[in-house]
C-alpha cells in the first residue's frame, strides 16, 4: 500500500510557510458556508472539491495550516452538504497525538464516551456539545508514523441523522 500522499503532506508541512489558525471548536456551526470559510481564513490557501466521497457531503474544502489553537496541525478539512457545514477534521501529526488529547480535555473536559472496542479498527473518545453537535478523537495513535490523528466535529443535524452517542 502506497503512502505517497502522506509523505507528500508531511514534506509540504515542513517546507511550506503555513499560518496558524485559531477558533473555538464550539464556534463551528451549520450556519458556516464556503463563503464563511473564505472570509474567516482570508489570505490562506483554501482548496475545495465537489463530491469528496460517501458520507462526506457534496463539497470538501481544505485549509493548509501550521497549527490549530497552538497545536501543530497539518490541515483542516471542512465538509459541506447543500451549503451547510456538516463535518470538520483537524489533522494532527502522529507525534502530537497525546498533546491533542490533553488539549481536548482542557477545552471540553473529560470525554462523555469512549469506545472500548474498535469500529473499523479505530476506537474514539467523544464529547457531546450543547446543541447536539459532537467532537471525536481517536483514542490510539497509529503505529504507522505517517498516519495522523484527527479531531473531528460533527454537526447537530449530522448527529441527529446518524446518532453520535447512544440514545
Amino acid at each position: 500500500m502506497s503512502q505517497r500522499a502522506e509523505l507528500l503532506e508531511y514534506r509540504l508541512y515542513f517546507t511550506e510557510d503555513r499560518k496558524d489558525v485559531s477558533f473555538a471548536i464550539g464556534e463551528l456551526s451549520e450556519t458556516w458556508t464556503e463563503q464563511t470559510l473564505r472570509e474567516r481564513f482570508a489570505g490562506l490557501p483554501i482548496h475545495c472539491q465537489p463530491n469528496p466521497g460517501a458520507g462526506l457531503g457534496d463539497l470538501a474544502c481544505a485549509v493548509d495550516v501550521k497549527s490549530y489553537n497552538g497545536l501543530p496541525a497539518l490541515f483542516i478539512s471542512f465538509f459541506f452538504e447543500a451549503g451547510q457545514l456538516q463535518q470538520v477534521s483537524v489533522n494532527v501529526p502522529w507525534w502530537k497525538h497525546d498533546a491533542a488529547y490533553a488539549r481536548l480535555r482542557q477545552w471540553l473536559g473529560p470525554p462523555h464516551a469512549s469506545q472500548v472496542f474498535p469500529h473499523s479498527g479505530v476506537r474514539l473518545h467523544g464529547w457531546q456539545l450543547a446543541g447536539g453537535a459532537g467532537v471525536f478523537f481517536n483514542r490510539d495513535a497509529s503505529l504507522n508514523p505517517l498516519e495522523w490523528s484527527a479531531i473531528q466535529w460533527r454537526s447537530a443535524s449530522s448527529c441527529a441523522a446518524l446518532p453520535c452517542f447512544g440514545s
